[in-house]
């Protein structure tokens, strides 16, 4: 057996034991240095994001200038049509194959007695190149550039099977929708550096209302608010820092050190970033509610550092929204969250008052509340809603015309139709009357039904013109008990309207401005007496 049969073996053998790349660069040098005794070497390799080649190895003396090859697609076309092997000897002229480098790259592979150009090849795909240099600028042996040939064969094919391990396992830690390391990743770089003993803060960053983003603005647009915040935290990290996809609305970031100080002016900085300017065309802005825990300092391992950086975000949500808790010791003593009812009793005498605020301006806003949330809540008792949604409905009748505060007084008692611009003027209570919600503890639960009572069932409503079922249920309810109100209630600029001719609006307009299966069950409780206006 010769000598490199021999060599040809040790290499086969070493590149099929291993998935690392970079164990294969150093075989092919190593090898390559053993077989063709150079006096240089200079192995680059295409990175996978751009057409670009990079120095993965060198040996001996040979230097890399940038830019100093494949400088042309025409090249590139060439050399994919081209021997694997192309040798060439300086100063007396390149290869066909080499036409169209530049001037300058002929100068490099001149100064740098470059004899030959080994390309790797998978596929026709060029994967990298072997540049080899000889003083003596003696051309390879036959039979040397056929064990080279074997080499680079062998060689492209473990370095295929190595990307497709490390693409494989890249995607098993990898969230699909950001390109952020996953849940499952977190946990275990996590465990990893705390059982190492290595001091570091954990941040975890929850979105404010996702949910109620994502039923307002649709599940696309959820997307693009995820991605967009994983673009700019991704753009924040140090060189040591890692950051996860969580949950759907929860993003964590691991970092060196246990400094919480440290940690929390970073949170506050990249939240200023993440919250400015929001997105377009929202109700509201963007808030975060942000925890933080660091180890060893507070919490004594992996699993309960995630646990309290989870419990400083959920006290910072009892306490509103937008806030930032370091998690210390005792936090969990704290009182636990209301439920709706008694979420509802802790704000009730702020709503009170912004309507009696309202009715100070416009006489029939706070009886005109009560109305529809009475009847909206007859309404959905006749659906069999659970008690839960019905207080919902209830709370939301409330609360659905508390933006009109902030509309010109001389608007809500004008007695003579509205001007366009008036009108427009008008229909912004309901977008304020979200950010009012927002500030109310608690009261979140009611704001996909109190933005969707201006819509109508044929998709010609506002403020987002959407169509039949894509309306919230409990909107849908609204709207009816809104509209039978203000028909049958007394107005400066118009007479009640009877019960009867109340119900015939209502029945005429079902499937235009009204969900049809719904004014039915409404009809029957006026026919049941049960709705005497």
């Amino acid at each position: 057996m010769s000598d490199q049969t021999v060599l040809i073996d040790q290499f086969l053998s070493s590149v099929i034991g291993t998935i690392h790349p970079d164990e294969i660069f150093d075989s092919i040098i190593d090898t390559a240095v053993r077989l063709l005794s150079p006096d240089g070497l200079l192995l680059t390799i295409r990175d996978d994001v751009s057409p670009s080649y990079h120095v993965t190895r060198s040996f001996g003396d040979i230097s890399w200038e940038k830019d100093s090859f494949l400088d042309s697609s025409i090249l590139l076309e060439q050399l994919l049509n081209a021997d694997s092997y192309i040798p060439f000897m300086p100063g007396a002229g390149l290869p066909t194959a080499l036409d169209g480098v530049s001037s300058h790259t002929r100068s490099w592979l001149i100064r740098q007695n470059i004899i030959g150009v080994y390309c790797l090849k998978y596929n026709r795909a060029l994967i990298g190149f072997l540049f080899i240099a000889l003083h003596n600028h003696m051309p390879l042996s036959a039979d040397q550039v056929s064990a080279l040939c074997k080499i680079g064969f062998y060689a492209t094919h473990a370095l295929r099977n190595a990307n497709l391990y490390m693409n494989a396992y890249r995607a098993s830690i990898t969230d699909d929708l950001t390109a952020l390391y996953n849940r499952k990743h977190a946990f275990e770089m996590i465990d990893e550096l705390c059982l190492s003993g290595t001091p570091c803060s954990l941040i975890m960053l929850d979105i404010d209302d996702f949910k109620l983003y994502n039923e307002l603005y649709g599940s696309k647009e959820g997307d693009h608010l995820i991605q967009r915040c994983a673009k700019i935290i991704l753009s924040a990290l140090d060189a040591d820092d890692m950051a996860f996809r969580f949950g759907v609305d929860e993003f964590l970031i691991l970092k060196r050190g246990s400094d919480a100080a440290a940690a929390k002016a970073f949170t506050q900085s990249l939240v200023e970033v993440l919250t400015k300017g929001s997105m377009p065309d929202m109700v509201w802005e963007i808030t975060i509610t942000c925890g933080i825990s660091v180890f060893p300092d507070i919490s004594a391992d992996g699993r309960e550092l995630i646990h309290n950086v989870e419990q400083a975000v959920y006290f910072g949500k009892l306490d509103g929204k937008g806030h930032l808790i370091v998690y210390r010791k005792g936090l969990e003593n704290r009182s636990q969250n209301p439920d709706i009812r008694t979420a509802y009793e802790r704000v009730a005498p702020t709503i009170y008052a912004l309507t009696a605020a309202i009715d100070a301006k416009d006489n029939f806003t706070f009886i005109h509340s009560m109305n529809v949330s009475k009847y909206a809540v007859m309404l959905a008792e006749a659906l069999h809603m659970t008690d839960n949604d019905i207080e919902v409905v209830r709370v939301a009748g409330m609360l659905h015309d508390i933006g009109k505060i902030s509309i010109p007084e001389h608007i809500l008692k004008k007695t003579e139709g509205l001007t366009p611009e008036e009108y427009a003027i008008m229909k912004t209570h309901v977008e304020n009357s979200i950010k009012m919600i927002r500030y109310l503890p608690n009261m979140d639960y009611v704001i996909p039904a109190v933005v969707a009572h201006h819509e109508r069932y044929d998709g010609t409503g506002y403020p987002r013109g959407l169509k039949g079922t894509e309306i919230p249920l409990m909107g849908r309810i609204l709207t009816i008990a809104d509209c039978f109100d203000a028909m049958t209630a007394r107005r400066p600029y118009k007479q009640e309207c009877s019960i009867d001719y109340a119900a015939g609006e209502l029945k005429k307009n079902s499937g235009t401005q009204f969900d049809p299966e719904l004014v039915p069950v409404f009809l029957s409780l006026i026919e049941d007496g049960k709705i005497a206006g």
